[in-house]
């Protein structure tokens, strides 16, 4: 049966448990026989497929069918392997009926090298609303955090963590309360609540069989080590993750990389047995660094030029600039000189053939 806890926490349900650090042995070997590595053979999925989440009462992306592809020789030597499956969105509390099948395939042909096996999928970028992967005991699991809890009380109960989803911000809270009078178990407790029973080191940049990791940054709180329950315990009552992330590649065709992560704790001095319930609240934070290139062309920029052409009828102009050779100049000057001349002989002669008549 598919409950909220085992929706995220069933490896049955998830597909990546199938085949994840999954590899057969071409040839039958003894127990006290040291396997090689070239004796293995991995299995290849034929695609990327997501970690079950919970969302409005259903458990999505459940492996419904798996299927098994074997490839061997006449010899009876494995060369290839492969896994497929399908999903589907089961209702939580409903029973889910599994399939289960493997397939052997004989090669036609048999050479004495053996067949490479075909090269693991290229890592993809990640697709806005998909699970954040991380690395927890050297497993590769959905990043989690503090989820909604019933009444508003906080709970140490893994199926409480919700999965966060790449490019979501959430904020979620609860009370917490205790009678221990212990500092490092209250701390402990807090923990638990926030990330689960363990931290995880590293997380997914991006997606696929072998994707990259990279390290998650840790800013803890400051414990003196002769604190006590009278002086008051150093306790987390805030979580904060956050994660930057960029688009990489072509334009036409981004791809989503996660390029750091940063756990933030905030704590408070807080004196046991807690007299009043504390408040703890835990929020995800996705801020896009992307630095788009500039455009590859430029605004064109105005040539001025003055009109100097009016006066000399382009004479005096010569890419912009006044012609200061010797006879240029001197028909630059005698133009401009006898300009005005000419205009006041033309208005003199006017004004005279006016008083004659």
């Amino acid at each position: 049966m598919v409950t909220s806890q085992s929706c995220t926490t069933d490896p049955d349900l998830s597909s990546i448990s199938y085949y994840f650090n999954m590899s057969l042995i071409a040839v039958p070997t003894t127990d006290n026989m040291k396997i090689r590595s070239d004796l293995l053979v991995p299995v290849i999925p034929l695609s990327d497929w997501p970690a079950p989440v919970k969302q409005n009462g259903f458990c999505l992306d459940v492996v419904k069918t798996v299927q098994f592809l074997v490839y061997y020789t006449p010899k009876g030597e494995l060369r290839n392997a492969s896994i497929n499956f399908t999903l589907t969105d089961v209702p939580l509390e409903q029973l889910v009926l599994q399939t289960h099948s493997v397939e052997f395939h004989l090669l036609q042909r048999d050479t004495s090298r053996p067949t490479q096996a075909p090269p693991n999928p290229p890592p993809v970028g990640l697709r806005k609303g998909s699970a954040v992967m991380a690395l927890i005991d050297g497993e590769m699991q959905p990043l989690k955090s503090l989820g909604v809890s019933e009444g508003g009380r906080c709970s140490s109960d893994p199926s409480r963590l919700s999965p966060i989803l790449f490019t979501h911000n959430t904020i979620s809270g609860c009370t917490f309360s205790s009678e221990t009078q212990n500092c490092t178990e209250l701390r402990s407790q807090i923990y638990e609540i926030f990330r689960g029973s363990t931290a995880p080191d590293e997380i997914a940049m991006n997606s696929g069989l072998q994707p990259n990791w990279t390290r998650i940054l840790i800013q803890d709180c400051l414990i003196d080590p002769q604190e006590s329950c009278e002086s008051g315990c150093s306790l987390p009552l805030s979580f904060s993750i956050q994660i930057i992330w960029a688009r990489q590649g072509f334009i036409e065709v981004p791809q989503n990389y996660i390029l750091g992560a940063k756990f933030l704790f905030r704590c408070q001095n807080v004196q046991c047995p807690l007299s009043s319930p504390l408040t703890l609240t835990a929020k995800a934070t996705f801020v896009e660094t992307t630095v788009y290139p500039e455009a590859p062309r430029g605004v064109p920029q105005p040539h001025w030029r003055f009109p100097f052409g009016f006066f000399t009828r382009g004479a005096a102009e010569l890419d912009g600039h006044l012609d200061t050779s010797g006879s240029s100049a001197e028909k630059v000057t005698w133009s401009l000189m006898a300009f005005p001349l000419l205009l006041l002989s033309e208005l003199g002669l006017r004004n005279f053939d006016i008083e004659i008549f």
